[in-house]
């Protein structure tokens, strides 16, 4: 069945946005010296960018290979797994092992290696050596379940029925409410985030759990792509909507009591992070839209996965202490600089020709062509 409203095309604005998701990461590591209240808890909080990486990717992913994925699933697997392999595994290694050489642990670090972390329930191992890279192990099954995902849902109606579509998304928001409320009421979401059975580990951190985000953010593409009607109306109001669910989110991080919370873990921001998304696809000529557009902004972006990885790396750049006798606003402001600046670099010297040479050598060594997409 074809569709006569599919869209393809860059979509730089949702390049542009992963910035300030890395940025909400880095936030809640290194809160500016001096907060208090609210603006604290916000910068705390801003661990919920990981959610929205997530719902990103599931809605960037299916953007890009929907349509390949139903017409022929299985010579597209190959092609997907290298790319998304050459895409984020280089940069990752790379800063895996300088991790392991500047800080000898006694962990085994195959799991590591083998992206494989995430599945352990020892929160220290599983954010062993570089930390951030539990959550490179959830996207790498992501990335796996992708190329079942698509048939499954192809063969269930979903990416050709605005009802069935509309059922999934119920579902899936329900599903991830639902945990959730399981472990507030349990009381299990109290427990240290060093517990097994935490909603830390089972809601946060859990790739299999994950795949409820990813997937809402694959709905949402199957949405825009084959079922969203541009008007000029229409734009207007998911502009609005998009304002609306930053306000939405910003309040819900600034809350205290989300802070650490079941819901803060993923529920709380899953709908807004999707309308965000969602919005910014739809609505390219909007004040945010274009701003998240801009060249600069575009290149912070797709710099984005170092940064993530990177700025726990250089913590011992990091001289704050709230007794500091210099100015440590500046310190911060500086010490931010370094950490984009370190990665663009990264970005520019190991990510990209990374990338270029190993989907070089596999199209030479295979005669298969990994397509170069927008927005990825």
């Amino acid at each position: 069945m074809s569709f006569s409203m599919d869209r393809t095309g860059a979509i730089p604005a949702l390049t542009g946005v992963r910035f300030f998701a890395a940025l909400m990461v880095f936030s809640s590591h290194y809160a500016i010296p001096g907060s208090t209240g609210a603006f604290l808890t916000f910068q705390q909080s801003g661990y919920a960018g990981v959610t929205l990486f997530f719902i990103l990717s599931g809605f960037i992913i299916a953007y890009n290979y929907l349509n390949e994925f139903e017409k022929s699933p299985a010579s597209s697997i190959l092609p997907f797994y290298f790319a998304r392999f050459s895409r984020i595994y280089p940069l990752y290694a790379f800063c895996l092992i300088y991790a392991w050489m500047s800080a000898p642990s006694d962990l085994p670090i195959l799991p590591h290696f083998l992206v494989a972390q995430a599945w352990y329930s020892d929160v220290l191992y599983a954010m062993g050596f570089n930390a951030t890279g539990w959550s490179v192990s959830v996207e790498a099954f992501l990335y796996l379940a992708f190329p079942f995902i698509i048939p499954a849902m192809t063969y269930l109606g979903i990416t050709t029925s605005r009802k069935k579509l509309f059922i999934a998304i119920a579902t899936i928001t329900a599903s991830i409410f639902f945990s959730a409320i399981y472990f507030w009421l349990s009381g299990k979401g109290a427990l240290p985030l060093k517990d097994p059975n935490s909603a830390h580990r089972w809601l946060y951190r859990m790739p299999a759990t994950r795949l409820m985000d990813f997937s809402l953010g694959i709905c949402a593409a199957i949405y825009y792509m084959r079922f969203w009607k541009e008007t000029e109306r229409s734009s207007m109001n998911w502009s609005i909507i998009i304002y609306a669910s930053i306000a939405a989110s910003v309040i819900l991080m600034g809350y205290s009591k989300n802070l650490i919370s079941s819901f803060s873990w993923d529920a709380a921001y899953a709908i807004p992070f999707t309308l965000i998304i969602f919005g910014l696809a739809t609505s390219k000529k909007s004040k945010i839209a274009e701003f998240l557009s801009k060249p600069s902004v575009v290149l912070l972006g797709e710099a984005s996965f170092a940064m993530y990885l990177v700025h726990l790396l250089v913590k011992k750049l990091y001289p704050i202490s709230q007794d500091s006798i210099t100015n440590p606003m500046a310190i911060h402001i500086t010490f931010l600089v370094i950490v984009i600046s370190l990665s663009v670099g990264l970005h520019i010297v190991i990510e990209k020709p990374a990338q270029k040479f190993l989907r070089t050598a596999f199209k030479s060594k295979t005669k298969i062509n990994i397509v170069e997409h927008p927005s990825k």
